[in-house]
C-alpha cells in the first residue's frame, strides 16, 4: 500500500491532502494518515502545513500552487538524494 501512495504522489506530481488521497485510493483517512507518517518518517514525503510559521509569513501565500486546496495540511514527494 505504501508503494500505491508514492505511485499517486509520482502521477500526480501536486500536493495532495488527506482527503484528495483518501478519495482516490478508497482508503479510509484514519489508517492512510498513519501511512503517510510512516512515509514521512522515512524520508519518502514531506508536509506542507500553512499554519507553520514559513506559510504564515510568505508573502506569495495568497497565489501559491502549493496550497491551492485550501489551508488544509498536504503532502509531497520529497527531493530524492544521491551520492
Amino acid at each position: 500500500m505504501l508503494r500505491q501512495i508514492l505511485a499517486e504522489f509520482q502521477n500526480t506530481r501536486q500536493p495532495l491532502c488527506l482527503d484528495e488521497l483518501s478519495q482516490k485510493l478508497a482508503i479510509e483517512s484514519s489508517a492512510l494518515e498513519g501511512m503517510l507518517q510512516t512515509l514521512v518518517q522515512r524520508g519518502r514525503l514531506l508536509i506542507i502545513d500553512p499554519a507553520q510559521q514559513g506559510c504564515v509569513a510568505c508573502p506569495t501565500r495568497g497565489g501559491c500552487m502549493i496550497l491551492s486546496n485550501g489551508l488544509q495540511k498536504s503532502y509531497v514527494l520529497a527531493p530524492r538524494v544521491t551520492f
